[in-house]
């Protein structure tokens, strides 16, 4: 499966974050997954990127397209079915509890199997009771706890993680490399960072975005 930028563009009030993005994204093979850090500094654009490759947010000029293993074009209301997406730019439905939130993330996307609600609050080190309260009451760092779970926990062939580190401590730095170890696999990984410890383990290949100029292709 491949993604493919065609001379894309994207801007905010008037000002371009970037201009003729040409980029050619091939998610590779079990052997050769695609692992891809998206870096830049903040209002470089890369948490943009990571939006308009999953299809959260569309270019204002140019295209993309998902072409599958055959060559075929995947319409863009089917994108979702291949990715799992970590951002802070998407918020949890707060007025669920966890358990709301888990059977219908379970019944829109599916999980790897083994996967049940129990686990995933083990994993996190919630207490028990946890699936019973809003994700309105969970903290900063706990929802990005869940974030990272339902993105990795799941099956699709492209992982996103945006900023993944965000708000977590010590423990929750900890959750995160064992869930990539655990259950990435042989996913595509594509992770929008300006912190090393943030990729340097799991990524081999980097696109800087504050290196995209207004008539640079990549």
């Amino acid at each position: 499966m491949k993604i493919v930028f065609q001379d894309c563009g994207k801007n905010y009030h008037r000002t371009w974050l970037f201009r003729h993005l040409n980029l050619e994204l091939d998610l590779g093979n079990g052997n050769q997954p695609l692992r891809l850090a998206v870096l830049g500094g903040n209002g470089s654009g890369k948490s943009t990127l990571t939006l308009m490759i999953s299809g959260q947010t569309n270019p204002t000029e140019g295209s993309i397209d998902w072409i599958d293993s055959h060559g075929k074009l995947i319409p863009s209301d089917s994108w979702y079915k291949h990715i799992a997406l970590a951002s802070p730019a998407l918020e949890l439905p707060e007025e669920f509890t966890l358990q709301e939130w888990f059977n219908f993330h379970h019944s829109v996307k599916g999980f790897a199997s083994a996967v049940t609600l129990d686990h995933l609050i083990s994993i996190c080190g919630f207490s028990s009771n946890t699936k019973s309260k809003a994700l309105l009451t969970f903290s900063s760092g706990m929802k990005q706890r869940v974030k990272l779970c339902m993105a990795l926990m799941g099956t699709e062939s492209l992982v996103i993680l945006d900023e993944p580190l965000t708000n977590l401590d010590v423990s929750g730095n900890q959750l995160y490399d064992n869930l990539l170890n655990t259950y990435l696999g042989n996913r595509a990984l594509i992770v929008a960072s300006n912190r090393a410890d943030e990729y340097k383990k799991y990524c081999n290949q980097i696109l800087d975005v504050s290196q995209i100029s207004a008539e640079q292709s990549v």
